[in-house]
This record gives C-alpha cells, structure tokens and sequence, in this order.
C-alpha cells in the first residue's frame, strides 16, 4: 500500500470514528494542611531541591533558627524555616487560611 493509500485509509477512519466522549475537567482537590516537618523517616514522598540564596538572607534565617531553638521549637534548621515559608506562601496564594506552626 503506497503512502497516499494508507493516508486515505486513515482519513476515511478519522471521519467515520465517533467522537470520543466528553471527560471533565478534574476537581482541583482540596489540599488540606500537611506537616512541612515530619519527622526523619516519614518524608518518602519528599523531593531534595538545592536553592541559592543570598548571605543576608541566609543570616537572618540562621538568626530566626536560633531565636526559634532558644523559645524551645523543633523546627529551627534553614530547610525547615524555608519549608515552612513556602507552604505558608502557597496557602496564602490559594486562599487557605493557615494555621500556626508550633
């Protein structure tokens, strides 16, 4: 069968193929609040991301840590500082009302 055969062939099955059915949209799922710091050993589904920030930055957030450490809190190194922020940054974004982080 030559190329404009098989090209014929396809059009005509295109034409007479029913039309594939209507799927809708899924449903944005509704996040609800998730840890940003489990503990070791329950963070399977976490991704390893390496940022670059600037010095200042970076001292403050050393700085936050340890001002967090001396009030008693868990969560005081620079990853769980920066995931905390971003989840607030993204509940903020969605309009989720966040909740204190102890």
């Amino acid at each position: 069968m030559t190329t404009k055969a098989r090209l014929h062939t396809l059009a005509a099955d295109l034409r007479t193929a029913a039309p594939a059915p209507a799927v809708p949209p899924p449903e944005a799922p509704v996040a609800a609040r998730r840890d940003a710091n489990p503990a070791r050993g329950q963070r399977g589904d976490f991704q390893k991301v390496t940022i670059t920030l600037p010095l200042d930055m970076l001292r403050e957030l050393r700085l936050l840590g340890l001002a967090r450490r001396g009030q008693g809190a868990k969560s005081t190194g620079i990853s769980e500082l920066v995931r905390e922020a971003i989840q607030d940054f993204l509940e903020h974004a969605h309009g989720i009302p966040t909740s204190p982080t102890p």
